[in-house]
């Protein structure tokens, strides 16, 4: 496992770019949105229609997956 995280009987992890992940609560109306936005940001197409602010950047830049992150 890339996290070195035991999960148990959870099932495999999710395999995001940027490491680790949350549960969020979001509306229905707009959650197949917000991942398709999630994973252009992952995979480093964060560019038209996805608007990442200087202090979503320096955010994304302090992770420990820095090296993988889209936002330098």
């Amino acid at each position: 496992m890339a996290d070195g995280i035991e999960r148990g009987s959870r099932g495999p992890a999710p395999q995001w770019k940027l490491g680790r992940t949350r549960t969020i609560r979001v509306p229905i109306a707009i959650a197949e949105q917000l991942i398709e936005i999630a994973r252009r940001i992952d995979s480093g197409e964060a560019g038209e229609g996805v608007i990442l602010t200087q202090e979503d950047r320096q955010e994304l830049s302090k992770s420990p997956w820095g090296a993988n992150c889209p936002c330098s």
